[in-house]
């Protein structure tokens, strides 16, 4: 699998899909570290990638100062503002398998009426996200400090309050399986958490464009997976903590691009 991980990786470089190509390599890297025709392989796509990622960020900062130049009371932009909450909700809910609209959400959120037809687990997994974003907005961006695991703890808790409230905000404490990948023993699980809030305030990980800073600790929460249930929504959830944090607009991946 790691030979044929990294031949399709160096079909796609000669075809000058460098970024897919690196992708590959990478993942033949996780599977066999010591892989010399992998290493060799990512050692020279790496520094590419690392360029056409520059190119991006500078995109990317180009538009958010854009953004930020639009005044605060703007109506339009308030507007925009409220649309992308809703549509955060949406998304990062539909990812999980929710049936519901987005004029349902709008319905649930504003009215905090059920929607006939629609299981009321749907509807409070969106009250939950709704619960959370809000925490993020009124107690984590208006205070300083470092991001700790009770923040975490925290936004978990609101994600799972009106679905699961007893395991809301707590570690698990059996193993799970995610596809080919086995997350940490729960035993584990607090080092683990300790070792993410570190690497989230290191110099290491502050020192990053702050697009790279939230994909990764989208990445790493994710890869502890350190709750029963949530972990996804909690992730993007810190992903866009850290964005705020920067003073960047928080982004919401789209149900279509879950497989990405």
């Amino acid at each position: 699998f790691v030979d044929a991980l990294t031949e399709l990786g160096t079909i796609l470089e000669e075809e000058k899909d460098v970024v897919q190509a690196d992708h590959l390599y990478t993942k033949a890297l996780a599977i066999s570290p010591c892989n010399e025709r992998a290493l060799v392989s990512r050692d020279r796509t790496l520094p590419l990638v690392e360029e056409i990622d520059q190119r991006y960020f500078s995109i990317i900062d180009s538009k958010v100062r854009q953004l930020m130049s639009i005044p605060k009371g703007n109506s339009a932009f308030r507007r925009v503002m409220e649309e992308t909450y809703y549509h955060h909700i949406y998304h990062t809910v539909a990812i999980e398998g929710s049936t519901l609209t987005l004029s349902e959400i709008r319905h649930i959120i504003e009215t905090r009426y059920a929607v006939p037809g629609k299981s009321l687990q749907e509807q409070n997994e969106a009250i939950g996200v709704d619960a959370a974003m809000k925490y993020i907005n009124t107690t984590l961006l208006s205070r300083s400090g470092a991001i700790t695991v009770n923040d975490i703890l925290e936004i978990h808790r609101r994600v799972l309050g009106y679905v699961d409230p007893v395991e809301g905000g707590r570690l698990r404490t059996s193993q799970v399986f995610v596809g080919h990948h086995i997350p940490p023993h729960p035993r584990d699980l607090q080092r683990h958490m300790e070792e993410l809030v570190q690497w989230l305030n290191s110099d290491e990980a502050l020192q990053l464009h702050p697009v790279e800073y939230a994909a990764l600790a989208h990445y790493k929460l994710v890869y502890v997976h350190p709750f029963v249930d949530g972990n996804g929504r909690t992730s993007r959830l810190l992903m866009n903590l850290v964005l705020m944090q920067a003073r960047y607009p928080p982004i919401t991946i789209r149900k279509e691009q879950r497989a990405e």
